[in-house]
């Protein structure tokens, strides 16, 4: 029933709108908080196959990696309101911006009031002579909640939402990623270098200060992201220096090789090339393991295909023998002694 449940919680009023995977993601983690990490992507992809099956939704033929698996970019969820509403064009005099396509536009009542609102703020800032805003801002302004714009297309669907209607440009405002948390690992900002990424803050100021005590870091940053908040790598392009490459560890285990694939991905659509911290993920298989989720062969195959190849098969070993690494297996006094890990 978890199709069921989630449609209600994307679109409670049941009109009909498009999410982005990752929406679906965070709301499907609200329903079922006690589903393991190593477990939900499994669970996602059931949800996503079982809601179009019922047509409760249609997906996208266009795809994005998340982990080990390629899901649909989004979903276009079903009205399920009674169609009887009536559609009428706004009873408003427009501003020029908005009147050459919408005066006689048949709109919903949600519609019109997005158009009213909007046609209100054009009137009151001059056609929008205002600074730029993040879209979230726009949003609350607008209509009182600042998740309005979240969606793509935003509230008001397709029909208002077109690069000849309503655009962020027209609003003046811009979606915003989410900062991504990084220290430099040496006082000289200038020019190009790689970053290295971990997932748990430990490790994050563990290897800064290993990192800072030689006098050339093999990496010029640290970042940290947080579990499967991955969002903020899409920030990797905004840093004051240009990361050259992002070497990326994680967990060694199911959810955590998920999660390395997931932000390789999302720095290479920021334009980064992005793979394993292969010194450090060498470190991790060699380390001694502990009790962890157990998984068969072919899973085991697809984790760890993401892995520098000499890699690959002691990891799926280690995932079918149900063991794990955490990354903070790489102690501080580990890494200063590692011949590995402190050659050039």
């Amino acid at each position: 029933m978890e199709a069921v449940r989630l449609a209600a919680v994307l679109d409670p009023a049941g009109r009909g709108r498009r999410c982005s995977v990752d929406e679906v993601a965070e709301a499907l983690r609200g329903l079922v908080p006690q589903t393991e990490p190593w477990a939900f992507l499994d669970l996602l992809e059931a949800v996503l196959r079982q809601g179009e099956e019922q047509g409760r939704w249609k997906a996208t033929r266009v795809t994005v990696q998340r982990g080990r698996a390629r899901l649909p970019k989004s979903i276009l969820l079903t009205r399920r309101t009674p169609t009887g509403e009536t559609l009428r064009p706004v009873d408003v005099p427009l501003r020029g911006e908005l009147a050459s396509w919408a005066a006689d536009l048949p709109l919903s009542a949600s519609q019109r009031r997005l158009l009213v609102s909007v046609n209100d703020w054009l009137r009151r800032t001059d056609g929008g002579d205002v600074p730029m805003a993040a879209a979230a801002e726009r949003a609350y302004e607008l209509l009182g909640d600042e998740k309005a714009f979240d969606s793509t297309p935003p509230r008001g669907g397709a029909t208002l939402w077109r690069p000849d209607r309503l655009t962020f440009d027209l609003l003046r405002c811009e979606r915003v990623a989410t900062p991504l948390t990084w220290e430099p690992t040496g006082a000289d900002l200038t020019g190009d270098g790689p970053m290295v990424c971990v997932e748990n803050h430990a490790t994050f100021r563990t290897l800064l200060r290993v990192l800072r005590e030689r006098r050339v870091p093999r990496w010029r940053a640290v970042a940290w992201v947080q579990g499967r908040n991955t969002a903020p790598v899409k920030s990797v392009a905004d840093l004051p220096f240009r990361v050259t490459r992002l070497d990326y560890l994680g967990d060694l285990d199911p959810a955590g090789l998920e999660i390395a694939a997931t932000v390789c991905s999302i720095a290479e659509d920021a334009g980064v090339e992005a793979g394993p911290a292969a010194v450090l993920w060498r470190m991790l298989v060699e380390a001694s393991p502990r009790s962890g989720p157990k998984v068969d062969r072919d899973r085991a195959r697809r984790l760890a295909a993401w892995l520098p190849e000499a890699l690959r098969e002691p990891a799926a070993v280690l995932l079918t023998e149900g063991r794990a690494v955490p990354q903070e297996a790489l102690r501080y006094e580990t890494l200063v002694r590692s011949e590995a890990f402190n050659g050039e």
